[in-house]
């Protein structure tokens, strides 16, 4: 781009995606600077491979190139991740920052898209009311969001009818309404779609959840159900979380970016480049990055604004390697999710390789604070998520009961008798932010660039062991309505320290000395200089968190346009 840079945005995915593209869209003159490809439509026509994108992880993080290490408490020597760092590549998307190239973890994504509740915004004052302060474990560093949910939920509206939800409301401007989640907060008009088509058997796990005296709703879900601004509808192919969606059903920022980039000319893409350093003025004001290009080259680009819009781990990583850290509090309180997978064989086909992971339903009836009291000492719930379809092969295989052989006969005859009757329910525990659990750049270890690697410190506390076996047992208890003959769990402290949902590690608030960035995402110590995406927040519900991620973008646009 010749002439006027306004802003440069690096990553470009679920909210830089979202940023630079109503930058451009305002007449600004934008950047954006990508670590993997432009890509093309020819480049999701092959997608029905699980090779490719399951086993060698094309479009998701190489321990190779793009090296994170871990190690489980301060006392303990970090490593390359153990459970992703094989020669083939990962091998479990759900265990590796997500995707890169345009788009971002937006490309890979199963697109869940939920909304946070009203006391999720709320945690700490939340749980002091209910338990005291006392209940609280000693290290924990929770804390309120800055924002309500009254004021983000003009952007959640935003987001779902300009990117595109599919859904069921069940609490709209104080009404309740049936088939939705009826312990939603309320929102101000439905969805733009009508939910997915449900999986064949989704019916056995909403008639047993009812039967309990619970409530299933259908997944809200970011996949177009119908023909919707010119996304085609989902053709229900089965290949979704981990790949590219091949008629363009399922959303993605690259779409709006690529978009945004022919309709304007406001937009260049820079792809496969490595941007290293946040540049300042003399003054501490930003004034630009530099980064090294396709070709391994040192470049400098100059800018009054620049947005930090990659994950919250690299983002972080970005800080810390550019010296923007005078608090102290750039990788601190990092949070993540465990899943709590639970896996069965019902007596009936479910054809778990048809359709999106999102055609089922989803029970709210434990989610945050609506946890019941309990002798575990839960302080904060969750939902138990079906999921009914994209099970492919490979990933079925590696995720099979202990006793079945992993090769030969024995291998064949399970998978043949069993394979058709799998379903899969899970919760999303989150992690409350700790002292202990954080990351910061690794001594040793550096990519191959010669810049040090990011280094994560976490490990599962009995907090978080009890809380998953506490959402386990609701699930043997569905299991048994439905009529489960066999099931196995994932251990309640499993290998994995990245789950795809790790975020708070660029904390928000108004306070400059106990947060790195203000609600709008600007970092506090560097004027001009945003980093935005799940490392704003302060606490973790336990939803996915990229329709947050995206109403937040959306709400930083604004700020950058004098829209607020």
């Amino acid at each position: 781009m010749t002439g006027r840079i306004d802003a440069i945005v690096v990553g470009l995915g679920a909210s830089g995606g979202i940023v630079a593209t109503e930058l451009a869209r305002a007449g600004l003159k934008v950047v954006g600077l990508e670590k993997g490809a432009f890509y093309k439509e020819s480049d999701f026509q092959s997608k029905f491979d699980e090779i490719r994108y399951y086993r060698r992880s094309a479009i998701v993080p190489h321990m190779g190139k793009d090296p994170l290490t871990w190690r489980p408490n301060e006392g303990k020597a970090a490593v390359i991740l153990p459970w992703a760092s094989n020669k083939l590549g990962l091998g479990d998307p759900f265990q590796i920052p997500p995707s890169i190239g345009t788009g971002g973890g937006t490309i890979s994504w199963g697109g869940a898209a939920f909304r946070f509740r009203e006391k999720d915004f709320s945690m700490r004052s939340t749980v002091i009311e209910r338990f005291s302060e006392a209940a609280l474990p000693e290290d924990t560093t929770l804390v309120d969001w800055p924002l309500s949910y009254q004021e983000l939920e003009p952007y959640y509206d935003r987001v779902e009818w300009e990117i595109g939800v599919s859904g069921c409301a069940g609490h709209m401007n104080g009404e309740r309404l049936p088939g939705g989640n009826p312990f939603e907060a309320s929102r101000t008009r439905g969805y733009p779609m009508p939910p997915m088509q449900r999986g064949s058997t989704d019916h056995l796990f909403a008639d047993a959840a009812q039967r309990l005296g619970y409530h299933p709703f259908p997944t809200p879900t970011a996949i177009a159900t119908v023909d919707y601004k010119g996304r085609s509808a989902c053709t229900n192919c089965g290949f979704c979380h981990g790949y590219p969606c091949h008629v363009g059903a399922k959303i993605s920022t690259h779409e709006i970016i690529k978009s945004a980039a022919e309709e304007t000319g406001n937009l260049e893409i820079h792809p496969f480049v490595r941007v290293f350093r946040v540049n300042r003025d003399s003054t501490g004001r930003v004034k630009g990055v530099s980064y090294f290009d396709s070709e391994g080259k040192a470049i400098e680009l100059e800018a009054d604004i620049v947005i930090l819009g990659c994950y919250a781990l690299e983002n972080a990583r970005l800080l810390l390697a550019s010296g923007i850290n005078k608090n102290g509090q750039v990788g601190k309180h990092l949070m993540l999710h465990n899943f709590g997978w639970f896996t069965g064989i019902l007596p009936y086909w479910t054809n778990p390789f048809m359709g999106s992971l999102q055609g089922g339903s989803v029970i709210d009836d434990f989610t945050s604070e609506l946890i019941p009291d309990n002798e575990e000492g839960v302080l904060w719930g969750s939902p138990i998520n079906t999921w009914t379809g994209d099970m492919q092969p490979l990933e079925t295989a590696h995720g099979l009961p202990p006793h079945v052989p992993r090769w030969g006969k024995g291998f064949k005859d399970w998978m043949s008798e069993n394979y058709r009757k799998l379903f899969r329910m899970y919760s999303q525990h989150s992690t409350l932010p700790s002292r202990r659990f954080y990351c910061d750049l690794d001594p040793v270890v550096k990519d191959q660039f010669g810049q040090p690697a990011l280094r994560i410190t976490h490990d599962w506390t009995e907090y978080d062991k009890k809380t998953v076996e506490y959402f386990m047992k609701i699930k043997r208890q569905i299991a048994q309505e439905m009529g489960m003959s066999e099931w196995w769990e994932d251990s309640p402290a499993p290998a994995y320290h990245v789950s795809v949902h790790d975020v708070g590690t660029h904390r928000m608030g108004w306070d400059p000395n106990s947060s790195v960035v203000s609600p709008f995402g600007e970092v506090h110590e560097c004027e001009g200089l945003y980093a935005i995406g799940g490392g704003q927040f302060p606490t973790f519900p336990s939803y996915n968190p990229t329709e947050t991620i995206m109403a937040l973008a959306y709400m930083t646009a604004d700020r950058l346009l004098n829209r607020i």
